[in-house]
């Protein structure tokens, strides 16, 4: 029995239908391809061996240009078909260029700053740290009140010289992680808000934000202690 051949896929091109594919392919795309570029980007409408052949045929026809590099060949539509720019559209071309890459460099730069912004911001306390912090503190208070009561009435032996330098290292460590922190706000609230039109305090309002101005806090009376 005779060997039955192979049926080509439907839908798939040969001959001069597959000349016009391919070469309508590379005019619509006007940019270079390789063979494999080009059988892939078709999807199987030509066969890997039918877009090769074409493109060598189309080459010799000097209907595409071809140029080999290294072990592949890469295949571009002949420009001398399409509309040249005038100096006037170049030099507008050139002008956009240097215009993008510089909205590129301030982006780059915007990016850079609000990363560093959201680094401070993910480095801080989350809200339920901070609200442990303030159990932690206010049970501390506590005790305070309750030692600070005894002494008032005589029930307690004053402070050592030791507590009091202890007290004094604590409460300065105290002060200088508050500047810390205040300062780390500042910077990120500012960064955060540079943009918000309207009134501030409404906003922080909106947000859940208190400062220590809201609830009558002063720094600066604090760091005078």
């Amino acid at each position: 029995m005779a060997p039955v051949a192979k049926k080509k896929p439907s839908g798939m091109k040969a001959g001069d239908e597959a000349t016009d594919v391919v070469l309508k392919y590379l005019k619509k795309q006007n940019r270079p391809y390789s063979a494999v570029d080009i059988f892939n980007n078709l999807g199987g409408a030509v066969n890997k061996a039918a877009v090769t052949k074409t493109l060598s045929q189309l080459v010799e026809e000097q209907q595409i240009h071809g140029k080999q590099y290294g072990k592949q060949w890469v295949y571009v539509a002949k420009q001398d078909e399409y509309e040249q720019p005038s100096k006037d559209a170049l030099d507008e071309m050139d002008a956009r260029i240097a215009r993008l890459k510089e909205e590129v460099a301030t982006t780059k730069e915007k990016n850079k700053q609000l990363q560093s912004t959201l680094n401070g911001l993910t480095g801080s306390l989350t809200n339920e740290q901070i609200e442990a912090r303030l159990v932690e503190l206010d049970e501390e208070n506590a005790k305070l009140d309750i030692r600070l009561e005894k002494l008032r009435s005589g029930g307690a032996s004053l402070l050592s010289k030791e507590d009091i330098r202890r007290i004094d290292t604590k409460l300065d460590g105290m002060r200088k992680e508050w500047r810390k922190r205040k300062r780390m706000f500042n910077d990120a609230w500012g960064a955060v808000t540079e943009n918000v039109q309207g009134n501030l305090s409404e906003f922080a309002e909106t947000v859940g934000v208190e400062t220590d101005e809201m609830v009558g806090v002063d720094i600066k009376n604090i760091l005078a202690l």
